[in-house]
């Protein structure tokens, strides 16, 4: 694995060593702290935790084990052809992240895949650049979370589809007394039915 050149084995992080649960801990209250400052409104308290996160070890360790354990592209290599698979080479990973520039941005790598109409470009990052977004992600996320709007379902954490059609379901169910007037866009609704 090539992930830094400058890397000595005394730099990289013992993985096998890492508490994982407090890890996880401690950027859940980071993240929780942010959501409580951006829910009160206090911006500057916001940018000061958003930028601690930024910073943090542990913010780097979790995202290094979400991109490299728990993602389901974690086997596939960037431009570069790193796939990141040991213990000492997750190690390396966190410390590179724990040192890295976060505005330096490398190229995706460009694959066709298909689909019905014919094929869709994906760009696939490399796992450095991975782990950069799920750092940021963590910083981002939680000031977001407090301010979109509680019925809003679509891509957001612990929230999908079936939470939004249950919501239809119970507003729109007969035995209420509400009255309800529903604009939808339906065009090719029925075309995929069976």
């Amino acid at each position: 694995m090539q992930l830094a050149a400058n890397v000595t084995a005394g730099d990289a992080v013992d993985w096998q060593a890492m508490d994982g649960k407090r890890v996880y801990r401690t950027v859940k209250n980071l993240r929780q702290r942010i959501f409580r400052a951006s829910r009160q409104g206090d911006l500057t308290r916001v940018r000061s935790r958003q930028r601690l996160m930024l910073k943090s070890r542990a913010n780097a360790l979790e995202s290094v084990r979400r991109v490299t354990q728990m993602n389901h592209g974690k086997a596939t290599p960037g431009i570069d052809h790193v796939v990141v698979t040991t213990p000492e080479e997750r190690g390396a990973l966190c410390h590179q992240l724990s040192a890295l520039d976060l505005h330096k941005v490398h190229p995706v790598r460009r694959v066709s895949i298909p689909k019905r109409t014919g094929k869709r470009p994906l760009g696939i990052p490399t796992i450095v650049d991975r782990g950069v977004q799920a750092m940021v992600k963590n910083a981002l996320e939680p000031f977001w979370e407090a301010r979109f709007a509680g019925i809003s379902d679509g891509f957001r954490p612990g929230r999908g589809c079936h939470d939004a059609i249950e919501k239809v379901f119970r507003l729109a169910r007969s035995n209420t007394t509400r009255p309800w007037v529903v604009d939808a866009d339906i065009e090719g609704a029925l075309d995929h039915t069976s």
